[in-house]
């Protein structure tokens, strides 16, 4: 058991199923005979595996292909998914799942002030956007009309 739960202090992405799933499987603990429920505690130790190793991901990635931590979690699409959720609504990690892009994108959530930040920086870009704009429709507007006098002049 030391070596499951060094498994769980080191940053690293735990393989399952484990090397020494024999042996841990045969602890008492995880058999029916001597207390209910053994199966259910497996399965929540594989669950706490996963939950373990989107944590590790989470810090070594910004950004995955969903396809990526399906094959890094040795899970199927929806199961990791639906791991990565539970882990999102408990506020364990923080994380943006783009279906449609096939991406996730790790981080911590935004405060309100660097989101009001963000926003203010957005709409200085757009400003700056629509003053250039009107400046050069004001430069071609004169290259016109200066091309429009020297038309009449001649």
């Amino acid at each position: 058991f030391q070596q499951v739960v060094k498994l769980f202090l080191r940053k690293e992405i735990t393989a399952w199923p484990l090397a020494n799933e024999a042996e841990v499987r045969s602890h008492p603990v995880f058999q029916d005979e001597s207390h209910e429920g053994g199966a259910a505690r497996w399965d929540m130790l594989k669950k706490r595996v996963v939950q373990h190793n989107i944590k590790v991901i989470s810090e070594y990635y910004e950004q995955i292909h969903t396809a990526r931590l399906c094959e890094l979690l040795c899970l199927s699409d929806k199961e990791a998914e639906t791991e990565l959720s539970e882990l999102v609504c408990s506020k364990f990690v923080y994380a943006k799942i783009d279906r449609p892009a096939g991406t996730i994108k790790f981080g911590k959530k935004q405060t309100y002030t660097d989101r009001l930040n963000d926003w203010s920086g957005s709409i200085t870009k757009m400003l700056d956007l629509v003053e250039n704009t009107c400046h050069l429709i004001q430069k071609e507007q004169m290259v016109h009309a200066a091309r429009s006098k020297l038309k009449a002049k001649k």
